[in-house]
């Protein structure tokens, strides 16, 4: 089904494109010149702007366009809730069980993440960070033999993912090697307390960089 491969085609390049911030709020996006660029028809590029506007992330607006929709902090409460209950579940799964060669690979994506987060000439190093932090957060779900169910929820996390941008840019970035390591220590021997409360601290702390972002990009963002 080409139509079908052109619009998924079109919607991860354009969401990818909000999420990194290539894009910003407020951004016009012209349907016609988004399909000439990806070589597809405009078609397909319609629908995948449907389909960003369903998912808030892109405004269509009949008097005035399509432009990037501002980040919708209710909407990213509402999904950074959702991710910290499922993901409290999958690692009170692993709680106590993990072998000495898993902890020995968390430890050692806690490492790079350290090395790369302290070493500002390495190329592609805010996309290099996400991934690391990826990593450590997917791997639980991978021991658990539900890796899939951690893309879905990646898939479905469209505003927390646009603030993550931002917070390769301040000092909460200095952060995450210490939040990893101590829900690395619960998983260990900590009690099921220990693992949410480590998993809270670390998925809430991106309201600091909310607030750090929102004093310079005021217009980036929307309380409804």
């Amino acid at each position: 089904m080409p139509s079908l491969s052109a619009r998924e085609t079109a919607y991860r390049t354009i969401r990818s494109r909000i999420i990194t911030m290539e894009l910003k709020p407020g951004d016009p996006l012209n349907d016609r010149e988004l399909a000439e660029e990806l070589g597809i028809s405009r078609t397909p590029m319609r629908e995948a702007l449907l389909m960003l506007n369903l998912a808030r992330m892109v405004d269509i607006k009949p008097q005035s366009g399509t432009h990037v929709s501002p980040i919708n902090l209710k909407l990213m409460e509402m999904e950074q809730f959702s991710r910290y209950a499922l993901e409290k579940e999958i690692l009170n799964r692993l709680r106590g069980k993990l072998t000495d060669e898993q902890i020995a690979e968390y430890r050692q994506n806690i490492e790079d993440y350290r090395q790369l987060e302290a070493d500002l000439s390495q190329p592609d190093r805010p996309t290099r960070l996400l991934a690391l932090d990826n990593a450590f957060h997917r791997r639980a779900f991978e021991i658990c033999g539900m890796e899939e169910h951690y893309n879905y929820m990646l898939s479905k996390l469209q505003h927390v993912e646009r603030i993550r941008k931002f917070s390769l840019q301040t000092e909460e970035n200095k952060s995450v090697c210490g939040a990893h390591t101590r829900i690395l220590e619960a998983l260990i021997s900590g009690s099921p307390e220990d693992v949410g409360k480590a998993l809270q601290s670390h998925l809430t702390r991106y309201k600091i960089s909310v607030e750090q972002a929102r004093a310079i990009h005021p217009d980036y963002f929307i309380d409804e």
